[in-house]
């Protein structure tokens, strides 16, 4: 039997239908627990039709991982990057995790692909995490310092270590989810960011809630 003819223009609508299912499949069995084959199947469509829109499954899992990462951009870092100053910058960036922990549509494919990704040895896959994550941090590393030279962060020696532990942060919570429901690590969450502000010298955001039950707490100086 000849293999399918490629189609002269690559169907937008199919090849986001691969992604989504790929990106639900790849969260919910692991790279090595998925087959291009399986996903194929599961988008009805031929196997050979799939290798006109990913030259393989490494391919397709990379994308997976740039969907998540477009993810956090939307729930995280895009609203981090829109607020004023860095105090409210780090309240978006605690408020980002709760409201991935509430996407229950995408919620599961999440926390088993930041499970996954850190058992895939494939040097792209690899390469890619870790770019994002150097990025991330420093991303939030910047923020941090900015907020010690405004005075609104007191903290001793470099941004950087704090800006890695708050990633791990991040991604800890979330792979937590598969565990905990998403109301009991985003109630986690929400307790960490008041220790957080209250660790780096500042009175936790009103919005936290923590102001009107502690305050006595003093500000800054």
């Amino acid at each position: 039997m000849a293999p399918p003819t490629k189609p002269a223009t690559i169907d937008t609508e199919t090849r986001e239908r691969i992604l989504q299912t790929a990106f639900e499949m790849f969260g919910r069995y692991g790279y090595d627990g998925v087959s291009i084959d399986q996903i194929s199947k599961a988008c009805g469509l031929s196997k050979g039709a799939m290798y006109w829109y990913f030259r393989n499954k490494e391919a397709l899992f990379v994308e997976c991982v740039k969907r998540l990462r477009k993810l956090f951009v939307a729930h995280i870092y895009g609203p981090m990057a829109g607020a004023d100053a860095p105090k409210e910058q780090m309240l978006k960036f605690f408020q980002g995790i709760e409201s991935v922990l509430n996407d229950s549509e995408n919620l599961e494919s999440v926390s088993g692909l930041l499970i996954g990704i850190g058992r895939v040895d494939r040097d792209l896959i690899k390469e890619f995490r870790t770019r994002a994550r150097r990025d991330a941090e420093h991303f939030l590393a910047n923020i941090l310092e900015n907020g010690r030279k405004e005075h609104q962060f007191r903290f001793v020696g470099d941004a950087l270590p704090i800006a890695r532990a708050l990633f791990i942060v991040l991604e800890g919570c979330l792979v937590q989810a598969r565990a905990d429901t998403a109301e009991q690590t985003a109630d986690a969450v929400h307790r960490f960011a008041v220790g957080f502000f209250l660790a780096c010298g500042t009175r936790p955001p009103p919005e936290l809630g923590f102001e009107t039950i502690n305050p006595s707490i003093p500000a800054l100086s």
